[in-house]
């Protein structure tokens, strides 16, 4: 399709969604709409036409008149047109008006570009080496090196390799400029290499995982810290811990030796990083866990960085796990206390609350869910409050009789306030039997701290966002958002943007996986409960006619097929996951070649999503058959195979106490892989939410029927 059916296109399907596009093509209702802003989508249409010089004025007009974002993407097109002298005036005046990392970018290459290689040195001599964009910073050593100012050119390259994490584009930078150069002058005889040198090529053996190297050469790099030659500074000092975990074949020794290197550099960057992987070798060595445990202590002592501190009590958690559960119970409290991003353990209690169930450590819920109340996200909240309320339904904690039914709505209702976990507010929903309007505030309700609308007026990025949709430049919206979602942009935006890329996937289905991905952080962003319609873009119905198809095939409800598909794939028909899963339904190469032979087809390709949807229709229909027909088994079967998920309901069924049959949300938490778990409760929540939103189902016979 060319540009100029494909901008027709655009249209259309704005028109079809109810918005009067005829106004695009006048500059009035436009205005009347974004005001001085619509100009920069004229000018951009503008362009597609062919037309520079009405562009240009477009441009211009929204730089003098419209609002911030809007007036710096004209400046930006502005950059792009004309001669160089003229690019160059356009880059210097984005700049000095919309001063920012990209803004900057856009400046330095113009000049490389004109070959204003003196301005260009002027223009990024404030670079922060450990912040500032990798590309920025390249340009910025290619043009010391065309300069000749060798010396600023070495210099700069060690500080910019030694103060962050090594990049792809800082290892090509590497590969194809600085180790030729070097080489050339060393082979020429007009250079000697240096201890810095020696660093970079360091840094470059643990980037490419050749840990053996690194830890060959380890202690010549502790040699140059310890005479000074090089500073032991942070990154440096994390490659030679990683060399000596992943290279070492004496643990022990090892874990021994860098306990005695956190000593002599005590005080330095490097300190945290020796303690640090002196304990991560003595877990690894198994059985010295208590000189695990101090040294990670030390690590945290050794650091104000609340991230290395969050990383090492991370580690030291596990371990002391590894000791003892009672004691990893009795210092929840004192670790909540120390730690600074609260997310970041979320893992960690989803591994603790299996091992509490399967130890039958009842009466450690109460004392756990107090403990973390006030430091835990409310994700891990949620969930301990879900189990706690079961276990005493159960009858396996026993509250005063007459508390009983109090204390369980009570910790039900803790559980409805789940953030972004869907699955634990709707089971709270459930037991605790709400109906009508409460019911739909609570499957509704967002995961986050933003109004639906910021203001009563759109911001200036809702300005920029709902413009390119109601202009039809589907192409710019996700790259925006996804700089900018964060920031001043509304949930209600989100929606509304998650909703025109859902009918621009109609044509081109690469946008359904964009929508999709829009709408659910918009809901996890928004304070409020979302309405139905809104709802719909975090749950959508993409390739209807196919799910449709093979649902009524297999015998299967749709709403657990379009479950699978959101929850596997996020409708991304081309998506390969790291184990090898393909398409919509990520399936093995493995299983899909024994679907295939059942369904008699020889040739067969994943990323086809009719191929893929029939594929995964059929194999969860099989699935629920052997099972007995419990969709939950069904789930949990297609990711981890069936025979495992029988050994662990058997065994789940021991740890319980039970002999016949097993409440499957109960079963659900003893699954002893997490990914397992987790997949169990995005699918569950995902059906119940489609069935919620599409088929008018009663929910509690949904929920009742996904737990059989």
């Amino acid at each position: 399709m060319n540009r100029g059916k494909t901008r027709l296109f655009k249209l259309s399907l704005l028109a079809a969604a109810g918005i009067m596009l005829a106004a695009v093509l006048t500059s009035c209702p436009s205005n009347e709409k974004f005001g001085p802003d619509a100009d920069y989508f004229i000018g951009l249409q503008k362009l597609d036409e062919g037309n520079t010089k009405e562009a240009i004025q477009k441009f211009n007009s929204c730089i003098k008149k419209g609002t911030y974002y809007c007036a710096r993407e004209s400046a930006i097109q502005l950059a792009k047109l004309g001669n160089l002298q003229e690019k160059n005036a356009a880059a210097e005046f984005l700049y000095k008006n919309f001063p920012d990392a990209d803004t900057k970018l856009i400046l330095a290459q113009q000049y490389l570009e004109s070959n204003e290689l003196r301005k260009l040195i002027d223009l990024t001599d404030d670079l922060d080496f450990a912040q500032d964009q990798d590309s920025l910073i390249k340009i910025r050593m290619l043009t010391l090196q065309k300069l000749n100012m060798e010396d600023r050119f070495f210099s700069e390259v060690y500080t910019w390799f030694t103060s962050r994490q090594l990049s792809q584009e800082q290892y090509q930078f590497y590969r194809d400029v600085y180790s030729p150069l070097l080489d050339q002058k060393v082979f020429e005889e007009l250079y000697e290499p240096t201890p810095q040198d020696f660093a970079l090529s360091y840094r470059l053996y643990i980037y490419r995982r050749d840990y053996l190297s690194g830890y060959a050469l380890a202690g010549q790099l502790l040699s140059y810290f310890e005479g000074g030659e090089l500073e032991p500074c942070a990154m440096l000092a994390s490659d030679l811990g990683k060399s000596f975990l992943y290279g070492s074949e004496q643990i022990v020794q090892d874990a021994v030796f860098l306990r005695k290197e956190a000593e002599l550099l005590k005080g330095t960057p490097a300190e945290f990083y020796m303690w640090f992987y002196a304990a991560r070798l003595y877990d690894g060595a198994n059985l010295y866990y208590k000189q695990a445990s101090t040294c990670y202590e030390n690590a945290i002592a050794s650091t104000d960085d609340a991230s290395k501190k969050d990383n090492a009590l991370w580690y030291l958690m596990k371990t002391s796990l590894k000791l003892s559960l009672d004691k990893t119970l009795d210092s929840i409290a004192d670790y909540a206390r120390q730690w600074d991003d609260p997310e970041y353990f979320e893992d960690f209690f989803d591994t603790l609350i299996p091992s509490l169930i399967v130890n039958a450590k009842w009466s450690a819920f109460e004392p756990l869910l107090n403990a973390l109340d006030g430091y835990a996200t409310k994700e891990t909240l949620s969930q301990l409050a879900y189990i706690y309320g079961r276990l005493i339904e159960e009858g396996f904690i026993e509250p005063q009789p007459d508390q009983k039914e109090e204390c369980v709505k009570q910790v039900f209702e803790k559980a409805l306030d789940s953030g972004t976990n869907t699955y634990y507010r709707i089971m709270a929903a459930y037991r605790l039997g709400l109906k009508g309007q409460q019911l739909e505030q609570a499957l509704g309700q967002g995961g986050g701290s933003k109004p639906l609308q910021l203001a009563e007026e759109p911001t200036p990025l809702d300005n920029l966002l709902n413009g390119y949709a109601y202009f039809g430049f589907r192409e710019k919206i996700y790259d925006t958002w996804l700089s900018y979602y964060k920031d001043e942009v509304s949930p209600q935006t989100g929606f509304y943007l998650a909703s025109f890329l859902n009918k621009c996937g109609d044509e081109d289905d690469v946008y359904y996986s964009q929508a999709l991905r829009i709408a659910s952080r918009a809901l996890n962003m928004s304070s409020e409960s979302i309405g139905k319609e809104d709802l719909k873009n975090v749950y959508p119905q993409n390739f209807q006619n196919l799910v449709d198809t093979y649902a009524k095939k297999y015998d299967i409800n749709t709403s657990v097929i379009y479950a699978l598909i959101r929850s596997e794939s996020f409708f991304d028909k081309e998506i390969v996951s790291s184990a090898g899963a393909v398409g919509l339904t990520q399936l093995m190469s493995p299983t899909a070649g024994e679907i295939a032979q059942k369904l008699k087809l020889k040739d067969y390709e994943l990323t086809d999503p009719e191929t893929n949807i029939m594929f995964g229709t059929y194999y969860l229909s099989e699935l629920i058959r052997r099972g007995e027909g419990s969709l939950l088994r069904a789930f949990f079967s297609y990711n981890a195979g069936f025979r495992k998920v029988t050994t662990w309901l058997n065994s789940s069924m021991l740890e319980f106490g039970k002999s016949s049959s097993l409440d499957m949300d109960l079963f659900l938490e003893t699954v002893p892989v997490s990914e397992t778990r987790e997949y169990g409760r995005k699918l569950i929540g995902a059906t119940v939410m489609y069935e919620y939103l599409y088929n008018n189902a009663d929910f509690y016979n949904t929920v009742e029927g996904l737990l059989k």
